[in-house]
């Protein structure tokens, strides 16, 4: 066990010292590699509630989500941080024998439906998944030391709220269901209507019949 938190604290000292300027640089990846196969895991859509079961706060252990998009500038400069934590936060876990916390990113452009699932209209946003509940990072500085901090201590005074449920997202196989739902329901609209227009056809011309037979009946009966 002490070999391994000295392990632990070597990593971690390496990567402090490493730091140069803002304190922020990029990881070489066998330094990545060492820290206990630390990784960031990428989210969408079709894998979110699968691999976090954020909903249920089942068996897939507490995950800090990093919500951002190519796009924004922001976000760019955070990539980087967010690498370095991975590596930092597996380490610390390690080092204290608790259980990890999975580092994620969910590109909020391909996933739409989760960004408005979380109420997110903003990026970069940072939320903890944790037990069914999702805690918010507030501060806006995103450096490695306070997003550790959040994640293994601070996220309990931050704002926090039930995990909201898994919207239903449409598969291709749902999509041709539909698509032939639709199809059927405006076929059948379309032969409601020419049997509407036949009906009263069938109608007119009955009342034309009997219009013209009392017409006759009353020409026969002047003669």
């Amino acid at each position: 066990m002490a070999t391994r938190v000295l392990t632990c604290l070597a990593v971690l000292l390496a990567a402090v010292q490493a730091a140069g300027g803002d304190g922020e640089p990029d990881l070489p990846e066998e330094e990545r590699e060492l820290a206990f196969g630390a990784q960031v895991v990428t989210l969408n859509e079709q894998n979110f509630e699968h691999l976090t079961q954020a909903a249920t706060g089942a068996t897939s252990g507490d995950w800090l989500v990093k919500f951002c998009k190519e796009s924004e500038r922001r976000c760019g400069r955070v990539e980087a941080t967010w690498a370095r934590l991975a590596v930092q936060l597996a380490a610390s876990r390690e080092a204290k024998g608790l259980p990890r916390i999975n580092v994620a990113v969910v590109d909020t452009k391909e996933s739409p439906w989760l960004a408005k699932r979380f109420g997110i209209s903003n990026v970069p946003v940072v939320l903890l998944f944790k037990g069914g509940v999702m805690y918010s990072f507030q501060g806006g500085g995103f450096s490695t030391e306070r997003l550790m901090q959040f994640a293994e201590r601070d996220f309990e005074r931050a704002s926090r709220m039930l995990v909201p449920p898994e919207p239903h997202v449409a598969t291709p196989h749902d999509q041709t269901f539909l698509t032939t739902i639709g199809t059927v329901g405006a076929g059948a609209l379309v032969l409601w209507l020419v049997d509407q227009g036949l009906l009263s056809f069938y109608k007119m011309q009955k009342r034309k019949r009997k219009a013209a037979a009392k017409a006759s009946k009353e020409t026969s009966g002047a003669d």
